[in-house]
């Protein structure tokens, strides 16, 4: 059983669910390998194989921030957070390519944010992004990560995220605290799979990531809670193999 969490630092860095990222890399399939693995931290991905196509990119998918990971094969991250940082004020985030300290003030200079080592796993990105996202809000530079709507309505669950009170056919639905923040996680992109990893982050912290069995055990909580019918769930719908999402059922004919 835990107890402290390891790294006791993480509790103020809550998990970016949702946060859109843009992926620049040398090609697309590297691009795409990085992007399968933030999104498993919860992050919406937009990748783009092509360096000099970057800018184009970036105005089409209007990413909260953007990573720079170019690979050995190509060296020149501080040429591409260039053209970059004068398109946006987004926080860009380059991973090392030579992994030099020449490299690195290169890259400072040229506007990035932050610098990871070569081929850092995507937790690294994951908390370097957090805590960066921290300090730009403490300095008011950007608003806070949280779901616009006050009221989120699916299906006959209404989720009033203001007073912290969740309703079904109007009637108030008592939740413990971890069995609210499970479903405002999922209402946060409704019909939207988010992924476990991501879903016990949100809810533990990153020193429970291991123990899927506790998300398992508070899904079937909310199902008891929330669905018509717990052995056949309309709302909490699992996706084997990707996540959770809340779905909003059909209408009978």
């Amino acid at each position: 059983m835990h107890t402290d969490a390891p790294f006791p630092g993480l509790a103020d860095l809550p998990p970016l669910v949702g946060m859109r990222l843009l992926v620049v890399s040398h090609s697309l399939e590297r691009a795409a390998d990085r992007a399968r693995r933030l999104e498993s931290s919860g992050y919406r991905v937009v990748i783009c194989g092509e360096p000099p196509q970057a800018r184009l990119v970036l105005s089409a998918a209007n990413p909260e921030a953007v990573i720079v990971d170019l690979g050995r094969e190509l060296g020149f991250p501080a040429d591409v957070v260039t053209s970059l940082r004068s398109a946006t004020p987004v926080p860009v985030l380059v991973v090392a390519c030579a992994g030099t300290l020449a490299e690195m003030v290169r890259v400072f200079e040229a506007g990035a944010d932050a610098y990871c080592r070569q081929d850092c796993p995507a937790e690294e990105i994951d908390l370097r992004l957090r805590a960066l996202w921290r300090r730009l809000r403490f300095e008011g530079a950007v608003p806070a990560h949280e779901p616009p709507a006050e009221v989120v309505h699916v299906g006959d669950i209404e989720i009033d995220l203001g007073a912290q009170v969740v309703r079904k056919h109007g009637e108030l639905v008592a939740l413990s605290p971890t069995e609210y923040r499970l479903l405002v996680s999922l209402a946060e992109r409704p019909g939207e799979v988010v992924p476990s990893r991501a879903l016990i982050a949100r809810v533990w912290g990153d020193q429970y990531a291991g123990e899927s069995h506790y998300l398992r055990l508070y899904v079937r909580y909310l199902r008891q809670k929330l669905e018509d019918d717990p052995s056949r769930p309309r709302y909490i719908v699992n996706r084997w193999g990707a996540g959770y999402t809340l779905a909003t059922p059909p209408r009978a004919a």
